[in-house]
């Protein structure tokens, strides 16, 4: 037939690799967790926490009372967070329950500390400082993840939930 092309065969297609999947890496266990403190996401929660406590906001804002009043309210709120990992760790043997309510409730702080980091990122002024609150955003966002992995992960290893 005039202007028909003959088609490739199938033996000629070289079939996909497909590279293991790079997450599972990322949440696989890395170390024996004896305590709490063991756990990544307990140490990286009280890390910023203690990174808030030390959050400046510059004289040269319009507001500064009212903005320094708005971060000791947003480090009240990360401090808690790190706290209710803590006690979820050790409920999980004797009152499965109750600990995935508070890691719920853990969930639920950090995305209470998210929308406090965005009306300050809205509120403040300096580039600085709300270059300083856009890492906070991020860190939080992240760690609100790792808490509700940790969740899932609690409830495949004890079957329970």
């Amino acid at each position: 037939m005039p202007g028909f092309k003959k088609y490739q065969s199938d033996k000629n297609i070289k079939p996909r690799k497909f590279a293991p999947r790079q997450e599972y890496k990322k949440f696989r266990v890395r170390t024996a967790i004896k305590t709490f403190r063991d756990l990544e996401v307990y140490k990286q929660t009280t890390q910023l926490s203690s990174e808030i406590f030390q959050l400046e906001i510059s004289a040269a804002e319009k507001n500064k009372t009212k903005l320094m009043e708005e971060a000791e309210l947003l480090y009240g709120l990360s401090k808690n967070i790190p706290r209710l990992i803590a006690e979820s760790y050790g409920d999980k043997f004797s009152e499965f329950d109750k600990a995935m309510n508070k890691l719920e409730k853990t969930a639920q702080l950090v995305s209470s500390v998210i929308s406090k980091i965005d009306f300050l990122t809205a509120s403040v002024e300096t580039l600085k400082t709300k270059e300083t609150l856009n890492k906070f955003l991020k860190k939080y966002q992240i760690q609100r993840v790792k808490i509700l992995n940790l969740k899932k992960a609690w409830i495949r290893v004890f079957g329970k939930g």
